[in-house]
């Protein structure tokens, strides 16, 4: 109660403040459980992977590793000169410094942490690009998440000011088009390349079972980004009980999950997912899991829009996908039809190769 009292008296930019220093000395707290031998190792450093209960983000950091070791494995003269160190996200950053050289190649972590939303791009991201401007970095797929109120243009420009001190060395992959074109607005002193959420790369999934067990999954959110009212997506579920068998899931029913311990509880998730016949989400990595795993979906919209843009951007000519806008009248009615329809369809493969062409390139100009 007290921590509301102040938060609610004091300024935004006086709460962030005070945020940041109590992030700062916990951190002080944390002992490092990285090996210091590795400060002496040629190394590919892919930083803020997942270790909390997201397991969207889990799939991100699991994508990013297949992507990049697929990249070393190609060449032994490579596999033999590089190794990948994944550094969790709650990582203190003097502790991620206290193992990097001036060889390394710092990757971090794709979604839509390039930006003022979340803490990752003040706490860890910036110190690095500010103290490695020469080292070769990039951003997998990310969102632009930059907010426009308070004292933004200030920060930005702060922002602005680290990034092209790295100049062509940092390179930064967009997962939208929106986000493409206010990436290149913002760092024209950067590299800035184009392609799809880096999920839509996996393709090593668990056995599917022979029969589903239901009919609709429905993988939703309890807040945060969410649209949906939740009158209306409970009308929804009673509505769809009446033709279909129906499981919902509401966020991740998974406790704290280490970075090394994901493959368990993602192969979880995804054998949900195998076994419903169809997918109805509110969540971008839900439509993606979807559609990896071969299951028609219907996705709703999320508060920015990203899901919409990824929908438009890459899997709009999916006609296993109905994209449905929130804002909108929603008929639960309605949407039993499309389910009926769209459970008879097959899901097209995602041409991971040429979606995916941007990144690899850049990453085996990199990696050398």
């Amino acid at each position: 109660m007290i921590k509301s009292v102040i938060k609610n008296t004091v300024s935004k930019e006086t709460w962030d403040k005070f945020r940041e220093k109590k992030r700062q000395f916990h951190n002080l707290l944390i002992k490092s459980t990285l090996n210091p031998e590795l400060k002496n190792d040629k190394k590919i450093v892919i930083i803020g992977v997942a270790d909390y209960n997201n397991l969207g983000d889990h799939a991100i950091a699991e994508a990013q590793n297949q992507f990049v070791s697929k990249i070393i494995d190609s060449s032994l003269e490579i596999k033999n000169k590089y190794k990948i160190v994944e550094i969790p996200t709650k990582t203190p950053v003097r502790h991620i410094m206290s193992i990097l050289n001036s060889e390394d190649i710092i990757l971090f972590t794709g979604g839509g942490n390039l930006g003022t939303k979340y803490d990752f791009l003040d706490d860890t991201f910036m110190p690095i690009i500010d103290k490695y401007p020469n080292n070769k970095k990039l951003f997998f797929p990310q969102s632009y998440t930059f907010n426009e109120s308070g004292d933004s243009e200030k920060r930005l420009t702060e922002i602005k000011n680290k990034f092209a001190k790295s100049g062509k060395n940092l390179t930064i992959t967009a997962r939208e088009s929106k986000s493409l074109e206010l990436f290149k607005t913002t760092f024209p002193a950067n590299n800035v390349i184009y392609c799809p959420d880096i999920v839509l790369s996996l393709n090593t999934f668990s056995e599917p079972k022979t029969v589903p067990e239901y009919d609709v999954l429905m993988l939703m959110r309890d807040s945060g980004e969410k649209v949906l009212d939740f009158d209306t997506q409970n009308e929804l579920i009673n509505t769809l009980k009446q033709s279909f068998t129906v499981k919902v899931k509401e966020n991740d029913e998974v406790g704290f999950v280490k970075h090394t311990d994901r493959m368990p509880e993602l192969n979880k998730a995804w054998a949900e997912v195998q076994n419903s016949n169809l997918v109805i989400t509110d969540r971008l990595h839900g439509m993606i899991f979807a559609h990896i795993l071969e299951k028609p979906c219907i996705v709703f919209d999320n508060y920015n829009s990203k899901i919409k843009m990824t929908y438009q951007d890459w899997l709009k000519d999916m006609d296993t996908i109905a994209f449905i806008d929130p804002r909108g009248e929603v008929n639960p009615s309605d949407i039993s039809k499309v389910i009926s329809k769209l459970m008879i369809k097959s899901v097209k493969p995602f041409d991971t190769d040429k979606k995916y062409k941007p990144l690899e390139n850049q990453l085996k100009s990199i990696i050398k």
